[in-house]
C-alpha cells in the first residue's frame, strides 16, 4: 500500500503503485498515474494528465503538469505530461503539460533535473540528460540524449539540441544545437565534445571521422548547400550521418555554424 503522510492531499482518481511514497503536503490531482518506487517528496505538486513510470523522484516544491504558461492557452484544453523511468527532478523543478489537445509534454529515462530548471510545455527530451540549476527550455524544444546544460543556460522554443551536446553555463541559444558540439555564450560554436565522445565510448577513428564532418559543415568557407553537396559524395558512419542529418534537416530557427 503506498506511503501517504497524513497532510498529503491524494485524489481518489489517482492511481499509485503501492510501493508509492508521498511526503508532507504533497497534491496529486485526479487522473494522475505514479508507477512503481516513485518517491515524491514536501510540498511537491503533481497535476492532471500527468503519467510517471518507475523510480522516479520528484523533489521539494516541484510543479509537474502544470498549465502552460501561454496567454492564449485554454486552461480546458487535456493535455499533459509523459514520464519515464528513473528520473530525478529536484527542487522547484517545474515542468508545463502540452498546450495542444490529447497530447503532452514528454520526458523520457534517466534525466536529472537540478533545482529550479524548467520544462515549457510541449519539449521533448530523450535520456540520459543534465540540467544543471536554473536552466530554461522554452515551448516545443527538442533534445536529444547525454545532452548537458550548464546553470541558468536558457533555450529558446521551437530549437533542437542534439546526442553528446554540452552548453556552457549562462549561455542563450537561439538557433538548432548540432550533436556532439560545445556552445557558449550567446550562439556561439566551441567545436566538438571531444572529452564527452571520449567518455561515451566513441573510437579514436569515430572521433577522427566527426571531426572532419565538423570541419566540413560547421567550420568550412563553404556554404551549407555547397557543404552538404560534398558530404553527399562520401562514405560516413550512423555517427556522422546523424551530424549530417542534423545540418540537412534543421528546425525553422536554424542551425549554429562558426
Amino acid at each position: 500500500m503506498p506511503q501517504i503522510h497524513s497532510t498529503a492531499l491524494v485524489s481518489d482518481n489517482a492511481q499509485l503503485a503501492p510501493d508509492v511514497e508521498i511526503g508532507p503536503f504533497a497534491i496529486i490531482e485526479s487522473h494522475v498515474t505514479i508507477g512503481a518506487a516513485c518517491h515524491i517528496a514536501s510540498h511537491a505538486k503533481i497535476c492532471s494528465g500527468v503519467t510517471m513510470g518507475a523510480e522516479n523522484t520528484i523533489g521539494h516544491g516541484a510543479v509537474i503538469g502544470g498549465d502552460p504558461q501561454d496567454l492564449s492557452f485554454d486552461p480546458l484544453t487535456p493535455s499533459g505530461v509523459l514520464i519515464g523511468n528513473h528520473n530525478s527532478f529536484r527542487e522547484h523543478v517545474t515542468i508545463n503539460r502540452s498546450t495542444r489537445a490529447q497530447q503532452h509534454t514528454v520526458i523520457g529515462d534517466h534525466n536529472f533535473l537540478m533545482a529550479a530548471s524548467h520544462l515549457a510545455h510541449d519539449v521533448c527530451i530523450a535520456d540520459h540528460n543534465i540540467l544543471a540549476n536554473n536552466v530554461m527550455i522554452a515551448g516545443h524544444c527538442q533534445l536529444g540524449s547525454h545532452i548537458f546544460l550548464g546553470g541558468g543556460s536558457a533555450i529558446h522554443q521551437f530549437i533542437h539540441i542534439g546526442d553528446l551536446a554540452m552548453i556552457q553555463g549562462n549561455s542563450g541559444m537561439t538557433r538548432d544545437i548540432p550533436p556532439y558540439c560545445i556552445v557558449h555564450k550567446i550562439n556561439q560554436l566551441s567545436g566538438l565534445n571531444t572529452i564527452g565522445l571520449k567518455r561515451a565510448g566513441f573510437s579514436p577513428a569515430q572521433r577522427t571521422e566527426l571531426k572532419k564532418a565538423y570541419a566540413l559543415l560547421l567550420n568550412s568557407k563553404l556554404s551549407r548547400s555547397q557543404a552538404l553537396i560534398e558530404a553527399e559524395q562520401q562514405d560516413w558512419s550512423p555517427s556522422a550521418e546523424k551530424l549530417i542529418e542534423a545540418v540537412r534537416s534543421p528546425s525553422s530557427k536554424g542551425i549554429l555554424t562558426r
